[in-house]
């Protein structure tokens, strides 16, 4: 938890400024973007990645990583044949000119988006947390070192010292306006920055699993990735599924959004999503990772993991208190002060979200209780309705109450009966079945 508040942290400190260097459009932009990266994702690996933690003996584990990369690599060079050849198709079906010109950079993310993914799970897998923390402060640092950059080419900034701190001044006065419309300069920054930092992440995770553990490969076989493959076969079966359902709630939002209302209105819902998932990205992650690893170590070994659950779930809830009722009493002026005039919408729409995301940061680590359970399937058909309900709000928001707040509200006053009915049901299941195996 300590590596990945430090690596969020980084980007949260640095929000002020780059909302005073990229304007709302670009974000929205970029948000666009990045759901599309995540989407096509999904099934980068067939889901096989979730089981690289569950094997007992490692021998096994490796055949499932091995299964992954063969995976990966062939989904990915499929989908660099079909961007090369049906780019103008695809730009056309996507129509956000803006990113036209970097759908060809869309296969390379997801081949780094997957890659992250593998050796993260081998790293916990290994309770390797530091390296983990490492390779997440390594990604947010060359992430947020890449915007900054490109901001500052956006504004010409000036290289020598003095000029650089009166430049730094200048943007925070009072008299600073907040910049608007899309640049290319902005535009690319954003989207390369998403690149260059799961980089550096990869490599972090990379270089102490091929100094340890690289002479496991000699355990890889046609075979003993075959047996893997159909021992967790419920993976690429239903969870891929589920973690479709995921995305395709995300960019059903996004483009109802921005060809709703345009990318400014993305741009700050983006921005709203940013700084209240910033605490689930922080602490709820590392929750998760540990708790996924401590679970399935448990279930495997007989125990039953109830009592983490609940024990998880109380920690959580003590933590997002404070944090969340701040956000719901100030979130405009807070928006406004920290951000910029131009983001107090933000704050507004902080205000009528922040119910649904308090219950998503307490309740969503310990859903994978669901994945260790083999309950896959109940687990999709949860998804399947909260992504109902979360898509179904803003549709309805947008087209149909012509409000969008009144969708956001809407979508809150659903999803606070959603996650108390899904934690209700991973609990029962966990106390039944956790340690049955």
């Amino acid at each position: 938890m300590t590596g990945t508040s430090i690596a969020q942290l980084i980007p949260l400190l640095l929000t002020p400024v780059l909302t005073r260097l990229f304007s709302p459009e670009e974000f929205g932009i970029f948000n666009f973007f990045m759901p599309l990266v995540t989407f096509l994702s999904v099934i980068g690996a067939g889901r096989y990645e979730q089981a690289i933690v569950l094997p007992k003996k490692d021998k096994d584990a490796i055949n499932i990583l091995a299964l992954c990369l063969i995976i990966l690599t062939a989904y990915v060079g499929v989908l660099s044949i079909v961007f090369l050849l049906f780019r103008k198709d695809i730009a056309t079906l996507i129509n956000v000119e803006s990113i036209n010109g970097w759908l060809w950079f869309i296969p390379i993310c997801v081949f780094l988006t997957v890659g992250y993914r593998i050796f993260t799970y081998w790293s916990n897998r290994k309770k390797r947390f530091l390296g983990t923390s490492g390779a997440v402060v390594s990604l947010a640092t060359a992430r947020a070192t890449t915007q900054i950059s490109g901001g500052l080419i956006k504004f010409s900034a000036p290289i020598e010292s003095k000029g650089f701190v009166e430049f730094f001044k200048s943007i925070f006065k009072k008299t600073y306006v907040i910049p608007s419309g899309i640049t290319t300069v902005g535009v690319s920054s954003l989207i390369l920055s998403y690149a260059i930092g799961l980089l550096f992440g990869v490599l972090l995770l990379l270089f102490p699993f091929l100094k340890k553990d690289r002479a496991l490969f000699s355990n890889v076989s046609k075979s003993g990735m075959r047996e893997q493959a159909k021992i967790y076969k419920k993976f690429p079966r239903i969870n891929t599924w589920h973690a479709f359902g995921d995305e395709l709630k995300n960019m059903g939002v996004n483009s109802t959004l921005i060809y709703g209302f345009g990318e400014v209105i993305l741009g700050f819902y983006g921005m709203t999503y940013r700084i209240l998932r910033a605490p689930l990205a922080v602490i709820g992650n590392s929750f998760a990772q540990v708790f996924f690893q401590k679970a399935a170590e448990m279930h495997a070994n007989g125990q039953n993991f109830v009592k983490l659950v609940d024990s998880t779930v109380k920690k959580l809830t003590l933590v997002a208190v404070p944090i969340f009722a701040t956000i719901l009493i100030f979130g405009p002026d807070l928006f406004d002060f920290v951000l910029g005039d131009k983001w107090r919408v933000a704050g507004v729409y902080a205000q009528y979200l922040t119910p649904w995301l308090f219950l998503s940061f307490v309740v969503a680590p310990v859903q994978q209780a669901g994945v260790i359970l083999n309950k896959q399937g109940q687990l999709f058909m949860f998804s399947l309705l909260g992504n109902f309900l979360i898509f179904g709000s803003i549709l309805i928001g947008a087209f149909l109450l012509e409000d969008i707040l009144k969708g956001f509200l809407m979508l809150s006053i659903l999803q606070i009966g959603y996650y108390i009915w899904v934690f209700l049901w991973i609990r029962s299941i966990s106390k039944k079945l956790s340690g049955k195996v």
